[in-house]
C-alpha cells in the first residue's frame, strides 16, 4: 500500500530537487502544494496566503507524512491531525537560531550553524530532530554563501536519511543545549551603520556580508537627513 505525501514547497531550487528524489519511490504517493508561483505547474497546486493553505489542509484526509521545505506559513495546531509525521527543512543548527534568516544571525553574533530536518510541532522550529549536520563557515562568509551551501546540505541530508526515517530506523530526539530564536524583524537592527559610531573593521565586514543578499545590500547610513545605501566589495587576491 503506497505511503500518502503531502509535500509543501516554498524554496523553488530545493523544492525541485526533494521531489526527484521522492518521484524514485513507487510506493510513494504524493501531493504536492507550492507557495511560489513560478514552480506552479502541472500536477503541482499553487497557494496564495495562508488561508487558502489552512482551507486546503483542513478539507484533506490524513498524510503518511507532511514534508515542508521553507514554507512560509505555521500549520496550526487543531490541523497536526492531518498528518501522521513530518519533515520540516530548517537551515540552522537546532535549537540554535529557530526562526528567520539563521544565516545572517549566524554571521553577526559567530553562532553555530548547519542544516536540520525536525518534526513540526507547536511553537516555531521547536519540534524533535531527525538529524542534522553541521557546516563550518569563516569570518568572511557572506549571506549569500552561507545561503546556498545550506541548500545544497540540506538536500543532501534528505537525501540521505529520508527512507530511514520513513522507515524507523532514525528516530527523532528532542532538542538540545541553549536555544535561541529570532523573529522576521530581529535583523533590521543591523541594517543602520552609524556615522559616528566606531566599529572593528571585522565587524562592519561581518554586517556586511550579513545584510547583502546576492546584488542586494540593506546596510545604509543617514547623513543630513539623506538615506544611503551601501556595500563594500571584498575579493581575496
Amino acid at each position: 500500500m503506497k505511503k500518502k505525501i503531502l509535500l509543501l514547497i516554498g524554496n523553488k531550487n530545493v523544492g525541485s530537487k526533494i521531489l526527484k528524489k521522492l518521484k524514485t519511490y513507487s510506493f510513494l504517493d504524493s501531493e504536492i502544494l507550492t507557495s511560489n508561483k513560478t514552480f506552479s505547474k502541472t500536477g503541482i497546486k499553487f497557494l496564495e496566503n495562508k488561508k487558502q493553505f489552512i482551507l486546503r489542509l483542513s478539507r484533506k484526509k490524513k498524510f503518511d507524512f507532511l514534508i515542508s521545505i521553507y514554507w512560509p506559513w505555521l500549520i496550526p495546531k487543531n490541523l497536526f491531525s492531518k498528518f501522521k509525521n513530518s519533515i520540516n527543512f530548517h537551515p540552522s543548527y537546532l535549537p540554535v537560531a529557530r526562526g528567520f534568516y539563521p544565516h545572517a544571525h549566524a554571521i553577526i553574533k559567530n553562532l553555530k550553524w548547519g542544516v536540520s530536518l525536525h518534526e513540526i510541532s507547536d511553537g516555531i522550529d521547536k519540534g524533535n530532530v531527525w538529524c542534522q549536520k553541521e557546516i563550518k563557515y569563516d569570518k568572511f562568509s557572506s549571506s549569500t554563501s552561507l545561503y546556498k551551501k545550506g541548500e545544497t546540505e540540506i538536500v543532501k541530508l534528505f537525501n540521505k536519511n529520508f527512507f530511514k526515517i520513513l522507515t524507523g530506523k532514525i528516530k527523532s530526539k528532542k532538542q538540545s543545549g541553549k536555544a535561541s530564536y529570532f523573529n522576521k524583524d530581529s535583523i533590521n537592527k543591523f541594517n543602520e551603520i552609524k556615522l559616528n559610531k566606531s566599529y572593528k573593521l571585522i565587524d562592519l565586514i561581518k554586517l556586511n556580508n550579513a545584510r547583502t543578499f546576492k546584488n542586494k545590500s540593506f546596510n545604509f547610513f543617514i547623513y543630513k537627513n539623506e538615506k544611503y545605501n551601501f556595500k563594500i566589495l571584498i575579493k581575496k587576491n
